[in-house]
C-alpha cells in the first residue's frame, strides 16, 4: 500500500534533484580537476565553445534523464492519480 506523503515526496525528489546536479556541477567548478564541471570551466577559460557547449549538452541530457526516472516512478508509484 503507498502511504499518504508519497506524492510529495516525490515530488522533493523531483526539485532536489535538480538542485543537487547544480551543486554538484558547482562544486567540480570549484575544487575538482576531472569531472564534467572542470571540463566546462576549463573549455570556456581556453575559449572553446565546441568543448563547451558538449559538456553543456551532457549536463542536460543527464538532467533530463534524471527527470524522466522520477516521472516514470510517478506514474509507477501514483498510478491512482
Amino acid at each position: 500500500m503507498i502511504a499518504c506523503g508519497c506524492p510529495a515526496i516525490l515530488a522533493g525528489f523531483r526539485i532536489t534533484s535538480s538542485v543537487a546536479l547544480l551543486l554538484v556541477v558547482s562544486a567540480e567548478m570549484i575544487g575538482a580537476q576531472y569531472g564534467i564541471g572542470a571540463f566546462v570551466l576549463q573549455a570556456g577559460n581556453l575559449m572553446q565553445t565546441d568543448q563547451l557547449l558538449a559538456g553543456v549538452v551532457i549536463l542536460s541530457v543527464f538532467g533530463l534523464m534524471v527527470g524522466r526516472v522520477i516521472n516514470w516512478l510517478e506514474i509507477r508509484l501514483l498510478h491512482w492519480r
